[in-house]
């Protein structure tokens, strides 16, 4: 409700379109997407009088045509989706003689917050509202708690049009493009015989990165058992602490403290410092005299950690975080259902 009701003051005079956002979500929630195995090959460039097309590519890059599969996959699901979106309006309007745009209106009846849910919203947000009184305040409320009622009964119109026109995207699922990746004796998660191994090319410094925690740790959770996770250094250039913090988490291996400080680097990525990150390091429980033993050797640290970018960028990583899941690379901080829908097709196998 908070998050709700600070973004709708932001942008008070703005409704949710509840366009081709809600017909994808629902759209998902009834069908399972696949995708159409595509070789566009009249497509080329040419480099001194020789034609190449993304069958070359595929051959030369494997991540360059998997990132293409996903943004052309995508660009079908956006294309059909709008079309899909139109249609079921129209059809919709036919039936009850009334204009497309007016559909998921119909039947709506907005009624009068009462004086309780008004003041449950004021106290809620008490600390965005600057300072006002509940009377300052009253007329933004109440507009918010009247457009809530308006999306839900669309979220309802729209559920109950789904049912009755299904809509089910008619696309193959892409061949899936694999590489290998080396773990190289990494630290890592799970069992050694997992079904699933995902490498995560990973910068503490990095915010994505940082982001991209939650969802690793949901996947670990629900697959445990069936997932081995390895993390591999990848600071990146541009984050002028990210290097000695890398280096200070491998030096905290030997003491079996690795996860533990990896968990405290990322939940203080903001802020690493080489004194906060030694500080951070000797809270986790690291020993101090093997830290500092350990730390002189920033040499031989920075070769294994230049030694993992390098066996990033030669599998196509060019920026954090990116992942590969049994060898197939995703790139970014996605969603949950991203990774889950990967994996749960891997474990099928």
């Amino acid at each position: 409700m908070e998050n709700n009701f600070k973004s709708w003051m932001e942008n008070p005079i703005s409704k949710i379109v509840l366009g081709t956002n809600l017909v994808f979500l629902v759209l998902f929630l009834v069908s399972a997407p696949s995708f159409v195995k595509e070789h566009i090959t009249q497509d080329a460039v040419s480099i001194g009088g020789k034609k190449y097309d993304i069958n070359d590519v595929k051959e030369s890059s494997p991540i360059a045509y998997s990132k293409f599969q996903s943004e052309y996959k995508s660009l079908l699901k956006n294309t059909f989706g709008e079309f899909a979106q139109d249609k079921l309006f129209e059809l919709v309007a036919k039936e009850k003689n009334i204009k497309p745009s007016e559909v998921l209106n119909e039947g709506l009846v907005v009624r009068e917050p009462s004086e309780e849910e008004i003041l449950n919203v004021y106290l809620s947000n008490k600390a965005q509202l600057g300072g006002k009184s509940l009377a300052e305040t009253k007329d933004k409320i109440v507009g918010f708690l009247k457009n809530q009622q308006e999306q839900e009964h669309s979220r309802s119109k729209y559920r109950e049009i789904i049912s009755k026109y299904p809509v089910e995207f008619l696309i193959k699922e892409p061949e899936a493009i694999r590489v290998t990746v080396d773990e190289k004796n990494n630290p890592s998660i799970g069992p050694k015989d997992a079904k699933i191994t995902v490498i995560e090319f990973s910068d503490f410094e990095c915010p994505f990165c940082k982001r991209s925690q939650d969802v690793n740790r949901q996947l670990r959770e629900k697959y445990k058992g069936q997932i081995r996770w390895v993390f591999r250094d990848f600071p990146l250039p541009f984050h002028q602490d990210a290097m000695y913090a890398h280096m200070a988490a491998n030096c905290s291996i030997e003491d079996g403290k690795y996860w533990d400080v990896f968990n405290v680097l990322f939940d203080n990525s903001g802020n690493l410092s080489k004194s906060n990150v030694d500080s951070l390091i000797l809270k986790s429980g690291v020993n101090k005299d093997k830290y500092q033993s350990c730390m002189k050797d920033q040499t031989k640290l920075k070769g294994e950690i230049e030694a993992d970018i390098q066996d990033g960028q030669k599998v196509g990583v060019s920026g954090t975080p990116a992942f590969f899941i049994n060898g197939i690379f995703v790139s970014g901080a996605l969603p949950f259902e991203n990774f889950d829908e990967i994996i749960q097709k891997e474990l099928k196998q």
